[in-house]
């Protein structure tokens, strides 16, 4: 029991020690992970994907920036418009080809002589200071710059959401003569805005100068509301609103968001990217818990090899503590113990218990004239008579240094001493040349004196009473 005991607070120290510097490893080493990859998607990865948007919308504003630029210096459209802009005809005709051949959603001329809006659809119409759809244009008629980028209605396609490039048309003596341009829809950026929540699995959506959300993947959001009626970014608005740039840590509907913005002064809008914190870190808590599976695997099976060696490693010490390392048989030690719960149980059944003790004669003779080593030989040849001589059941051990004991439960006196008997003649027949190494040839046989004694389960002193 108290080698047991103590095997078991071993290998229990030693599970505790694996599984719980295990433990504090892998979570510590996730906990840093996971901070070093939130820090990763914030300022990397989310800011990336905002300047990649960006430079796709810088890209498809490049072309129709180039296109108006063309118009404004195009020599038909100067010399139609100093011969007093008739027919109308050819004016149509050109911004039908600019709109077809370049694939663009509207291209537009208006004259300031006569405030006429030309289209490519063909039908006129007026612009008026008077009319608060018109004022962008006496506002770009008196910028500096030479073009614009508004986003407006357009009122000659349905009131469509526009991106227009409004490029000042001026003649050879740098003379006013109106705006051209041409407009994308802005539907395209709503639907790279998709893309990217398809493909990227990210929110993008875009926020005007007054904190209205103007494009959102859910139509029911965009034009229809500001970030202050937003709950998870009530706080935020004028921080996003007022940076070039951020990176924010917010909460919606339960779940951890990751946040960051970029104002794009193109379209005076504030791009918002946001990333659902548990998806972005997806592939980080599988690896964990890979890393935790393979490394429980390992610490079962470290267990394991621990386990079997502690046990083989007991086994060992209980073999020297209880056994005989020359003959192989039970020590005096071993015996001792089999002994008393052998009267233990012979007192509770009442069955018989016999004992039976045998000690080789002239032994130390025999060590002084063939030597220890010789003495040592015989000693395990009389260890292996006596294991064949007994019943399976008995007990063979070495009492002392030529004496052995033969502890034999449910065997009466009678019995034990035929068995006796019977190891007595064996042992006197045995050859014991062999053990000798051959020198002791003619030495005579090796013999031992007997003594058998049956336990008496009545008396409370164990007493013996040997024959």
């Amino acid at each position: 029991m108290t080698f047991l005991s103590l095997r078991a607070r071993l290998i229990l120290l030693v599970v505790l020690v694996l599984v719980v510097g295990f433990l504090a490893t892998n979570i510590v080493s996730y906990q840093v992970s996971r901070e070093r990859m939130r820090a990763t998607v914030l300022e990397t990865e989310l800011p990336l994907t905002g300047d990649t948007i960006y430079s796709e919308i810088q890209t498809d504003l490049v072309r129709p920036i180039f296109i108006a630029s063309l118009m404004a210096n195009d020599a038909f459209l100067h010399d139609w418009a100093a011969a007093g802009e008739a027919p109308v005809d050819p004016i149509v005709r050109y911004l039908s080809t600019i709109r077809d051949r370049y694939g663009v959603f509207t291209a537009f001329f208006i004259s300031d002589a006569t405030r006429n809006y030309y289209h490519f659809s063909g039908v006129p119409q007026v612009v008026s200071t008077a009319d608060p759809a018109d004022v962008w244009y006496f506002r770009a008629r008196e910028m500096e710059e030479d073009y614009e980028i508004n986003i407006d209605s357009n009122q000659a396609q349905d009131n469509t959401l526009t991106i227009f490039i409004n490029y000042r048309v001026v003649d050879a003596e740098d003379g006013f003569l109106g705006i051209a341009g041409v407009g994308l829809e802005l539907q395209a950026v709503a639907r790279l805005v998709e893309r990217y929540r398809d493909v990227f699995n990210r929110t993008v959506y875009f926020v005007n100068d007054e904190g209205l959300i103007t494009i959102h993947p859910d139509p029911a959001v965009a034009y229809d509301r500001t970030l202050s009626e937003v709950e998870a970014l009530q706080g935020l608005r004028d921080q996003i609103l007022s940076r070039e740039r951020g990176a924010f840590q917010i909460e919606r509907d339960g779940r951890p968001v990751l946040m960051t913005t970029r104002y794009i002064p193109e379209l005076q809008w504030t791009l918002v990217v946001e990333a659902d914190e548990e998806e972005a870190l997806g592939d980080l808590e599988a690896g964990f818990l890979s890393n935790f599976a393979i490394g429980l695997t390992a610490i079962l099976l470290t267990i394991l090899a621990v386990g079997i060696a502690i046990n083989r490693y007991q086994r060992g010490l209980e073999r020297m503590a209880t056994t005989d390392v020359l003959t192989g048989l039970a020590n005096r030690q071993l015996f001792d113990q089999q002994l008393d719960r052998a009267i233990q149980r012979a007192r509770r059944s009442g069955k018989p218990l016999s004992l039976v003790m045998l000690d080789l004669d002239r032994f130390k003779a025999l060590n002084d004239r063939y030597g220890h080593l010789a003495g040592d030989q015989v000693l395990k040849q009389v260890a292996e008579v006596a294991k064949a001589g007994v019943r399976r059941a008995d007990t063979v051990s070495r009492w002392g240094g030529e004496e052995f004991a033969v502890l034999m439960e449910e065997c009466p006196r009678e019995k034990a001493v035929e068995i006796a008997e019977t190891l007595r003649r064996r042992l006197a027949e045995t050859d014991m040349t062999a053990a000798l190494g051959g020198a002791g040839a003619g030495a005579g046989p090796v013999t031992a004196s007997f003594g058998v004694a049956a336990y008496d389960p009545d008396d409370q002193e164990a007493h013996w009473a040997w024959e």
